[in-house]
């Protein structure tokens, strides 16, 4: 039961976290809510994790502690944009854009496959999935750190 209302917790704060992501990418705007909806995610991940410790395998673990690790770069990437946080008035800078797209290309790539996964598909689908995710993201975010960005803002 805990384990179920955890992931529910879990999935609903990475929806916020996702689409705040995307808007504080923009101005800045909602980076608090961003932020805070991060480390919920995160939170409740490990306390998902936790209810199903003694149950799971060693692959498991070593596979959800994975995902930790990464819920705790993505807290870590957010506070670094904290710093770099456009002022009102200006533009977002590279850094920014970086900081909050790695955690923004990150969600967006849970969120695909997991879809996939619970979709049924075979495991190279899923890992596929996950894969043209991750690198079709970092273009866009070069693209958007290399100007993209500012014509979009500005419109």
């Amino acid at each position: 039961m805990w384990h179920t209302t955890f992931i529910a917790a879990h999935a609903v704060t990475g929806v916020v976290a996702l689409v705040t992501g995307l808007t504080t990418m923009r101005r800045g705007r909602l980076f608090d809510v961003y932020l805070g909806s991060l480390v919920g995610m995160t939170v409740f991940l490990l306390l998902a994790i936790g209810a199903e410790w003694n149950t799971i395998g060693p692959d498991e673990r070593v596979l959800f502690t994975a995902f930790g690790g990464l819920a705790g770069i993505m807290v870590w990437r957010a506070v670094l944009a904290r710093r770099e946080r456009p002022r009102a008035g200006t533009l977002p800078s590279a850094g920014y854009l970086g900081h909050v797209g790695f955690t923004v290309v990150a969600l967006f790539d849970a969120f695909s496959v997991v879809t996939v996964l619970n979709a049924g598909a075979p495991v190279w689908a899923v890992v596929g999935t996950g894969v043209v995710i991750a690198v079709a993201g970092h273009f866009a975010l070069g693209w958007a750190k290399h100007g993209g960005m500012r014509r979009w803002s500005t419109s």
